[in-house]
């Protein structure tokens, strides 16, 4: 269970960490090109996949104030060979430091948390079968290295599968892992034709409830700031964290 003295956001963000851990290792595991690496320093918690299309997942995360200096001295790493983490900032950092560095601003990174509590399962959801990954693969219109590192997570063990059906047809796909107490929503996509019909807010409803019956207190995700993701997070009480993101020009 997560410690009730410690930071929402900082057990949010160790659980992102683990399953990100684990589904890098299923990666590898499965061939997915590139090289992995999942590891912790300084309180710092970073991530590395040299596949220019998974370029996406390097990140250094865990900053804080009192980080920043070892993010510094992290970024020099010769473990790196070429790749550019992007570093991810909580609120209230004093980034000054990382311009001077030679850093620049990309995208907002949001990280969305939610205390659980009472919640009720929606109707026209189930556990999956055998063709979930391609279900959740068809939605997000993804091939190649992509492709197959969501299909290397979608096996990973105590991966937890859910559909949403229409006139008993599968038509949204979405998974949750629980690490420490903690539920992590993440692998979700909707068949295009059936999009903006509330699969989705089906799907996440449903995670709450069987996160809650596991008796986890807290769940988290990871979306983009300002999208339709984040609208239909909110709505189901998540506070989205706008983070800020740096990264070698």
């Amino acid at each position: 269970m997560p410690d009730g003295h410690t930071d929402p956001m900082t057990t949010a963000e160790r659980a992102l960490h683990h399953r990100t851990e684990l589904a890098c290792g299923a990666a590898a595991a499965a061939g997915v090109p590139g090289r992995f690496q999942v590891w912790e320093r300084a309180e710092l918690m970073a991530v590395l996949a040299s596949a220019p299309e998974l370029g996406f997942l390097s990140t250094i995360s865990g900053v804080t104030p009192e980080t920043v200096p070892a993010v510094l001295e992290l970024l020099e790493s010769p473990v790196w060979h070429g790749v550019r983490p992007t570093v991810v900032v909580a609120a209230g950092t004093d980034t000054s430091a990382l311009p001077a560095a030679g850093l620049v601003r990309t995208d907002d990174r949001g990280l969305a948390i939610r205390r659980l509590g009472d919640t009720h399962a929606p109707v026209d959801v189930r556990a999956a079968g055998a063709d979930f990954a391609t279900l959740l693969l068809a939605g997000y219109e993804v091939d190649g290295p992509v492709a197959a590192f969501i299909e290397a997570e979608t096996r990973l063990p105590g991966m937890r599968r859910f559909v949403a059906v229409a006139r008993e047809t599968p038509i949204a796909a979405a998974a949750m892992t629980i690490h420490d107490g903690v539920a992590v929503l993440g692998g979700a996509s909707t068949l295009r034709a059936h999009r903006g019909a509330g699969a989705q807010s089906r799907l996440l409803r449903h995670r709450l409830l069987v996160a809650t019956e596991a008796g986890c207190e807290l769940a988290v995700a990871t979306v983009t700031p300002d999208s339709v993701s984040a609208r239909n997070l909110r709505r189901a009480g998540f506070a989205v964290h706008r983070r800020e993101a740096w990264t070698r020009p």
